[in-house]
């Protein structure tokens, strides 16, 4: 930005040769008077080929680029291309997607934000009710669940039909030795931990990024508004859920050392300290204890960009249609009443 502000007043001092620069020892030498920087240097980056501006835009990260689409619409345009996308794909998620029908600036979308999710597992609460509430989980969620190795869930018991359609794993790979016997079910049941079906589904995929386009053609055809909400959440309250699980996600001993540390030299009220690590405890009372724990509450320790992602996103999300927005509106307002 501080370059084009240059540029803009570049244009508005006077230069050599022109008419306004009151040189008149030149204009009285006869010397021709030249072309000014604002005839040299394009006057705005518009007024590049697209083929100049994909050749700028290939150096910029997946944030800056989206920063750059939502200037304008010709660099919103620009910044749609396949080939921008494909190469974030490629780098960040070892993704080929050269010969896919879906777009990869949503591939990449997906992909971003089911890690991130993901990320959270050991202090996200509403993703683990989900998850660890059955076993196996709701279809949608195993499919991605398929991209990760280690996942904290017990085996599953699945027929091979099943394994097949959400792992891409041929019936011919399903070993007999992992074959349970169950009275109560009429089908073949398969036992197998989701380490060993992530393992065979990479061996029969050939890599870890054919599994993802596997995911990905499975996915595109359902609706993402549950994952979506829960990255918004994950956006909202990330700091207050990392800091209570940094605070009572520990053993019981270490429990007892962290909370006379934490509470050394401090004033504070022991009625509410005397539930700590309950359910019933008021994290945000124990964060604003100390300073920086309340910063960091706040999302103040984060160099500035703790809403990096927020902005991120939304930027990936297309534009929604009047009934999306009034039902993230009903499920915006039904958080904020339970809260």
């Amino acid at each position: 930005m501080e370059f084009w502000a240059e540029m803009d007043r570049a244009e508005l001092v006077p230069t050599y040769g022109s008419e306004d620069s009151g040189c008149d020892s030149e204009k009285q030498s006869g010397i021709p008077p030249g072309p000014s920087v604002a005839q040299i240097l394009p006057r705005q980056i518009l007024d590049l080929s697209d083929e100049v501006l994909m050749l700028i835009l290939e150096l910029l990260d997946p944030t800056s680029l989206l920063n750059a689409g939502s200037t304008c619409r010709t660099l919103y345009r620009v910044c749609l291309s396949d080939s921008l996308w494909t190469r974030h794909c490629r780098f960040f998620f070892r993704l080929s997607l050269c010969d896919e029908t879906f777009p990869p600036k949503d591939a990449f979308r997906l992909l971003y934000i089911w890690h991130k999710v993901y990320s959270t597992l050991p202090y996200n609460r509403q993703l683990q009710d989900l998850l660890f509430k059955t076993c196996p989980p709701p279809k949608y969620w195993t499919q991605w669940l398929v991209l990760e190795e280690m996942v904290p869930l017990p085996p599953v018991q699945l027929p091979d039909y099943e394994i097949e359609e959400l792992w891409g794993i041929g019936k011919e790979c399903v070993l007999e030795s992992h074959r349970v016997s169950d009275d109560q079910s009429t089908e073949q049941l398969y036992k197998y931990t989701w380490k060993e079906l992530h393992n065979i589904a990479v061996l029969q995929h050939e890599h870890l990024g054919n599994v993802m386009k596997y995911v990905l053609r499975k996915q595109f055809v359902n609706s993402h508004d549950e994952l979506e909400w829960m990255y918004h959440q994950y956006c909202r309250f990330r700091f207050q859920w990392m800091f209570a699980y940094w605070l009572f996600g520990v053993s019981k001993p270490c429990s007892r050392n962290l909370r006379r540390i934490y509470l050394w030299w401090q004033t504070y009220s022991k009625k509410k300290t005397f539930c700590w690590g309950t359910a019933g405890c008021d994290v945000q009372y124990f964060a604003s204890l100390h300073r920086v724990t309340e910063d960091y509450w706040r999302g103040k320790l984060a160099k500035g960009d703790e809403t990096l992602d927020c902005h991120f996103t939304s930027a990936l999300t297309p534009r929604r249609t009047v009934p999306e927005l009034r039902w993230i509106e009903r499920i915006s307002v039904f958080t904020t009443s339970s809260e």
